[in-house]
Parts: C-alpha cells; sequence; structure tokens
C-alpha cells in the first residue's frame, strides 16, 4: 500500500520532481504510517470504527492516566503497521499535563527510525 508523503513540519502534501503528488518510501512511510496511527482516535475511522486509541473514552479527560497502559496502545498500533518489527515507545511528562516522548521501530529490513510525539 502507497502513502503519500506529508511534510515533517505542516504535515501537508508535497510534490514530487515531476509534479505529481510525492510518495513517501522505506522507513519514512513507515515512521508516517505510525505517526497516523497513534494519531488515530478509536470509532474515528468510517471504515472500521474498532481501530485506533480510545482517546476519547479512556485517556483524555480521566486524571492520571497510567503511562505503562498508553505506551501499551501506541506499541500496539505502530506494530499495526506492515513491516514494523519492533517499536519502543518512550514517554515523559514534560509537567503535569503534557506528556512528550518518541516511538524507536525496527523494520524488516533491519532500518530504524523514530517518531516524535
Amino acid at each position: 500500500m502507497k502513502t503519500l508523503f506529508l511534510m515533517p513540519d505542516s504535515w501537508d502534501l508535497a510534490l514530487d520532481a515531476n509534479g505529481n503528488i510525492a510518495v513517501a518510501e522505506s522507513a519514512y512511510q513507515q515512521a508516517q504510517d505510525i505517526a497516523s496511527a497513534c494519531r488515530t482516535m478509536k470509532q474515528d475511522m468510517y471504515f472500521n470504527q474498532q481501530e485506533g486509541i480510545p482517546y476519547l473514552t479512556e485517556i483524555l479527560g480521566n486524571g492520571r492516566y497510567p503511562l505503562a497502559l498508553y505506551r501499551k496502545y501506541l506499541q500496539d498500533a505502530a506494530l499495526s503497521v506492515p513491516g514494523v518489527l519492533t517499536a519502543l515507545p518512550e514517554l515523559y511528562l514534560a509537567n503535569d499535563r503534557i506528556v512528550r516522548g518518541q516511538i524507536k521501530f525496527t523494520n524488516d529490513r533491519n532500518q530504524t527510525g523514530a517518531i516524535g510525539l
């Protein structure tokens, strides 16, 4: 499956050298797909209501949500991307309300990458 290339800073479409919409490839494609999977809310996708992370029902607005459980949701979402063999979410609290971190991953071609959260 092909993934449209999104600019890292703006998350907007880009054009390739021929003026066509650019397509992401290799580890960058998987990194972008991991980022999309981790941002998808449960019941947000029209054709598959069960995919996604239950942000609205379990995470947001529920006081102190266990980071270990959130790590598990992120890891499961990352591992759902084809070709991703390992995913390691590293999270920390920037203050009482903001979670920061990254997801490090390895694919089936032994390439590694990291996605900032």
